[in-house]
């Protein structure tokens, strides 16, 4: 029969168990302390980057805000002169709130209110990033006519300039709109017909205190040139982009020179995001076209990041919304290799110079090995004569203080081997002696003793207590009687008795119940037992010792009966002498003398 024997490792030279270990635990130091500092620097660039991207995109936020708020403001001075009736549609000669207004913000290209009369009045640019502002009327005198006025520097109307046909403002879609929401409210961005620039219109419908409509005042805005300015004056990094879209994907602003609208004429449209000549500006807009699907799903701040070419980059997307209709989407774009490259560079730096460091390390390395092997050989060659028994061993003194020190403690450990085995061998043969002791009173005791778990099985019982039971032997006694409550105990409440007593005492003393034996017969037993608990206090198991009491029972059963049946007849006696006492009384002899002088016929007629 073949006899399978144990795998033998693989052998190693001393020197080589010594400097590979070193060699790799040094490498994978280096390699792990390299490898978590570029991931440190890696988490740092992306809070950075994250940090950068929330900071700049809430400060475009703010700048639209500010471009964007004044328009309505505007508005609502322009319905409050118009409820008041300072605004004269039908002969203006000065108006110079509007001018004012026009004057002051240079993204502003008009200012007007409309009736429903159908008259209109404002003051306006003549053309986009136009200093010069001009009057504008249609009222019943001018036929409906859109008529131009030349204004001073104070808003006072001079000379007519031009006459550019009918105009209604009422069929406006900024008058139009506002009427609809009945509310301040934006157009949709428009290109305007002279520049082609992007331009939109706010408007706020006029009531009466009747709530009666009276018209709507409205305020032309361009994209200002300045907000492109600010977006190109803002730090993204080395090369990150700033831009604004609408939820079409065209671009309202950018930090670029690229110019925002395409074609010519009246074929001019919007630039789109994803046509776009800056790589960063259009695979950003392509990724996030494919990340929702559709632009108007971006409802909530987005910070994202994708990949151009393998290249990381960082996207923060932060929705703009007024309640008034604007909704736009402000969108920062920074590439990874913009925070990176000097942490590449340093990573290179570090890495040649762990390199040199690891072939130091190695040649240090075998030259310890070398110098601590030979020691170790003596004590290793000792060692193997004292495992084939040659206790008198003894290790010479070592340069090494630690070699020196496991020499002495070496020797000294021989020393002790001796005395430890003549310990040893005297501890067994106590132990030896004392477990015999235990066996023959367990095995030899005239009372049962067990051991049972919690659960109710018995896990461990003597010949005694099998005997008492009725079962041939303890082994079939524990195999056997697998629920101890339900098996054995004739009265169950005492089994909770048991239980309860345990639980509350730790121990019963005395306790006298029924019980079942194999053959089904009742005996009475006493118990006496306790609970034994781990160091930790968890219930490991019950012992105890029980005893056969049938027979002392049954003597106790027939002393009472016998007490009972001798009470009877002490009863009987003491009844026989109360008769005698009353029969014998004189009383009783009187009444005897009267029943027997009385004459029964006579007595029943």
């Amino acid at each position: 029969m073949p006899v399978n024997l144990p795998a033998i490792p693989a052998k190693f030279r001393l020197r080589t168990a010594l400097v590979v270990p070193f060699v790799l635990e040094i490498a994978a130091a280096v390699g792990l302390v390299g490898y978590l500092s570029f991931l440190a620097a890696r988490r740092a660039v992306n809070d950075l980057a994250s940090q950068l991207r929330t900071g700049l995109s809430s400060q475009i936020e703010r700048e639209l805000e500010s471009y964007f708020t004044a328009p309505h403001d505007i508005n609502q001075l322009n319905a409050a002169a118009f409820t008041q009736g300072s605004l004269d549609f039908q002969n203006p000669q000065n108006i110079a709130q509007m001018h004012q207004q026009v004057r002051i913000s240079p993204y502003i290209f008009g200012t007007y209110c409309g009736t429903e009369q159908g008259e209109f009045l404002g003051a306006g640019r003549s053309e986009v990033g136009s200093k010069e502002i001009r009057l504008w009327l249609t009222n019943m005198a001018t036929r409906g006519r859109f008529l131009s006025y030349e204004l001073d520097s104070r808003g006072n109307r001079l000379a007519f300039l031009t006459e550019d046909g009918e105009y209604d403002p009422r069929s406006r879609p900024w008058y139009q709109d506002a009427l609809k929401t009945r509310g301040a409210v934006w157009s949709e961005i428009y290109l305007d017909f002279a520049t082609f620039l992007p331009v939109l219109t706010a408007s706020l419908p006029v009531y009466s205190e009747e709530g009666t409509v009276l018209g709507v005042c409205a305020t032309d805005v361009q994209l200002p040139v300045e907000f492109r300015q600010f977006l190109s004056s803002l730090r993204i990094g080395k090369t990150g982009k700033a831009f604004v879209l609408d939820r079409k994907g065209q671009i309202l602003s950018s930090s670029t020179e690229e110019p925002l609208t395409v074609g010519k004429g009246d074929e001019t449209l919007l630039l789109q995001a994803v046509d776009s000549s800056e790589p960063l500006i259009r695979e950003t807009a392509r990724f996030l076209q494919q990340e929702f699907g559709d632009l108007k799903e971006i409802q909530q701040p987005q910070q994202l990041d994708f990949s151009v070419h393998g290249q990381r980059q960082f996207v923060q997307v932060l929705p703009f919304q007024d309640g008034r209709g604007l909704d736009w989407l402000i969108i920062i774009a920074v590439p990874e290799a913009d925070f990176m490259d000097d942490i590449h560079t340093t990573t290179r730096n570090a890495i040649w110079l762990a390199l040199g460091s690891l072939g130091l390390a190695i040649a240090l390395g075998i030259l310890t090995a070398r110098w601590v092997t030979k020691p170790i050989q003596r004590i290793s060659q000792a060692s193997n004569e004292v495992a084939e028994g040659a206790l008198s061993q003894h290790i010479a003194p070592s340069a090494l203080l630690e070699l020196d020190q496991l020499a002495t403690s070496f020797n000294s450990m021989a020393d002790q081997l001796k005395a430890s085995f003549t310990t040893l061998e005297q501890k067994n043969e106590e132990l030896r002696i004392t477990e015999e002791n235990y066996r023959s009173i367990f095995e030899n005791a005239l009372e049962g003793i067990f051991q049972s778990s919690p659960t109710g099985q018995f896990l461990k019982v003597n010949p005694a207590m099998a005997a008492i039971y009725g079962y041939n032997s303890p082994s079939e006694m524990v195999n056997s009687v697998t629920n101890i409550p339900e098996q054995t105990y004739v009265d169950i409440r005492d089994g909770q008795r048991f239980y309860q007593l345990m639980k509350s005492n730790g121990q019963v003393k005395g306790l006298e119940y029924q019980v079942y034996r194999k053959d089904g017969s009742i005996i009475w037993i006493e118990e006496d037992a306790r609970a034994v608990y781990d160091s930790q206090g968890k219930l490991l198991y019950y012992e105890g010792i029980i005893q056969d009491i049938t027979e002392r029972r049954l003597r106790e059963e027939a002393l009472k009966k016998q007490l009972e049946e001798l009470q009877i007849e002490i009863d009987q006696s003491k009844r026989v002498q109360e008769v005698n006492s009353i029969t014998q009384s004189s009383y009783f002899q009187e009444i005897q003398e009267e029943l027997a002088q009385v004459d029964i016929e006579e007595f029943w007629k």
